[in-house]
């Protein structure tokens, strides 16, 4: 994997780029705990080496129109190696056609090829529908289709959060809200599980569990884990 390549080549210094839009951003909105990025990027340091770091480009609010408009001064200067794309919440909350989405997300998967970077396109956790508004739901589920699509068309990796959430909504919904901080937002403990999500998608260990937040942790991703194996 492209990971262990890196592991190795520690006179290689090696970047990546989280480039989205509230899911990724720094923020107070957990309380003090870390996000998806910062324990990733913890877990990063200590598998392959200190030699790579992580760079947080999430702005909160955004779609793909806002990232394509910054993409050349927020992640061109960096000359990453790789960029996880993370985005579509904004795009189907203004109702963005499908068609559109697709577009402009695959302008910024080419232009980060053109950087001489790997793209790596993200799908979300999965919201909890039942408190949004009823277009939401199908035009945010076919937005998680097209970056399944994409990656199979461009050849690029895809990190599939919403595959391993969405069993769990549909299965036991108040027990999921556990893992939100709002309906389109995940709070401490899902971002932990998108940690865990994506350090095993890129073939890391998993990411040991703080004593503090393990009882609270734990049932809930065991029941994620056993939900996706019956898939």
């Amino acid at each position: 994997m492209l990971l262990d390549q890196w592991k190795v080549q520690t006179d290689r210094a090696f970047r990546i780029c989280t480039f989205g839009s509230s899911n990724t951003e720094l923020s107070f909105a957990n309380n003090g705990r870390h996000n998806w990025v910062d324990w990733f990027y913890i877990n990063l340091r200590q598998e392959i080496g200190n030699h790579v770091t992580v760079t947080n480009l999430g702005i909160g609010g955004e779609s793909t129109i806002n990232l394509l408009d910054r993409i050349e001064r927020d992640v061109k200067p960096h000359q990453p190696a790789l960029v996880i794309v993370t985005i579509g919440g904004n795009d189907a909350n203004q109702e963005m056609p499908i068609k559109e989405y697709k577009e402009r997300l695959k302008e910024i998967c080419s232009l980060i090829q053109q950087y001489q970077a790997i793209p790596v396109l993200q799908t979300y956790y999965c919201p909890v529908y039942h408190q949004g508004n009823d277009k939401f739901h199908a035009l945010f589920e076919a937005y998680m289709q097209v970056n399944r699509e994409l990656s199979q068309e461009l050849g690029i990796p895809l990190i599939d959060q919403y595959a391993f959430f969405e069993p769990f909504y549909r299965s036991e919904p108040d027990e999921y809200q556990k893992l939100m901080r709002d309906w389109l937002h995940v709070n401490y403990l899902g971002n932990l599980v998108m940690a865990q999500v994506i350090s095993r998608t890129f073939g890391l260990s998993s990411i040991a569990i703080p004593d503090d937040i393990a009882n609270e942790f734990d049932p809930l991703y065991e029941k994620m884990l056993a939900l996706v194996k019956k898939k």
